[in-house]
């Protein structure tokens, strides 16, 4: 077991989290998470309203009683509102917001006395989020999927730099997917890993399974940054989808030109069919690490055994002398 600030702020015995997937965050695979020990998040921009992320949120209460959340993602398609009144109304402990800035909504979910999360791209949104009051932040390194803000800085280095300069706990993601990843994470100074790409390929995930076998197939370089032009670059998943979109912000087009490649429609015949030629879906470059299709509860073991032998390992490499009471090269 690992301990860390981050498994005794969410009373759970991993610090291992699911990633917000747009669609796919739903109950199947978030008590699967939950239940195995990680944190599981309901993805709240998968259900068309507040009513419909109710009953599912009672879903996973039914198949497990371990801790779960609810990830919101601010002003990147509809109004959120009534999702956060949503998961107040339904007693959720956990909440981690991305994208826009959560301030608004702060007062509301901490009275009801929700740990709040929020996702950032740099040291200047984390010290925000500080802030306004949130509990906890993700450092969200470049090789992520989805949304990695426009400074194109890595997991190595916005890592360690936002756990130096803020007081509460912070969560990598961006590049993790293995027991070495979580290691790696802790070393920098975060406290728990938050992992989108790897929970695509799990049996839980509600995606199709044409997806789930392509992603074993494809490497680092099969993923692709579009929507720079708008100010709101993604990695996906390289299609011809993906590089007709490239093309059409080469061009100089326009949001609404994008909108038939982007919208919603599209993603959920990707999804729902496995056609690569309908939409687009995020995909971080830790998709090169991927060549199995688990159950969640085989993956999270995996994950931590690795880490556990793997620190074994590193240990093995240093000689701690009694003496002098400090480690000195064997």
């Amino acid at each position: 077991m690992f301990q860390t600030k981050i498994t005794e702020l969410f009373q759970i015995e991993y610090p291992i989290i699911q990633g917000g997937l747009q669609g796919l965050g739903t109950s199947p695979l978030v008590t699967a998470v939950s239940q195995a020990g990680g944190l599981g998040l309901i993805t709240a921009g998968s259900y068309p309203d507040k009513k419909a992320m109710l009953s599912d949120i009672e879903q996973v209460r039914a198949n497990t009683d371990k801790p779960f959340g609810v990830n919101i993602a601010i002003g990147i398609r509809r109004p959120m509102d009534e999702f956060v009144e949503g998961v107040i109304e339904g007693g959720v402990p956990i909440v981690f917001t991305s994208g826009a800035n959560p301030e608004k909504y702060m007062k509301k979910l901490k009275q009801a006395g929700i740990k709040v999360v929020h996702v950032v791209p740099s040291l200047r949104f984390a010290k925000k989020a500080e802030k306004i009051g949130c509990d906890a932040v993700v450092a969200l390194g470049y090789e992520c999927g989805g949304h990695p803000g426009l400074n194109d800085t890595t997991s190595m280095v916005i890592t360690p730099r936002i756990a130096k300069e803020l007081s509460i706990p912070v969560i990598a993601a961006g590049g993790f997917s293995d027991g070495k990843g979580l290691l790696a994470a802790l070393s920098l100074g975060a406290e728990g890993i938050q992992m989108g790409t790897r929970f695509l390929a799990v049996r839980e995930n509600p995606i199709h399974d044409k997806i789930k076998n392509r992603l074993i197939e494809l490497e680092a370089t099969d993923t692709s940054i579009i929507k720079r032009s708008i100010n709101k670059p993604a990695r996906v998943m390289k299609t011809e989808v993906s590089k007709k979109i490239n093309e059409l912000e080469n061009q100089g087009c326009t949001v609404e030109q994008l909108l038939p490649y982007i919208g919603g429609e599209a993603y959920k015949a990707l999804i729902e069919k496995g056609d690569v030629n309908q939409g687009v879906i995020s995909l971080g470059q830790v998709v090169d690490a991927i060549d199995s299709i688990l159950p969640v509860s085989d993956l999270i073991n995996e994950i931590v055994k690795e880490a556990k032998d793997e620190l074994y390992r590193l240990n093995k490499l240093v000689v701690f002398s009694q003496k002098e009471g400090v480690f000195v090269d064997d």
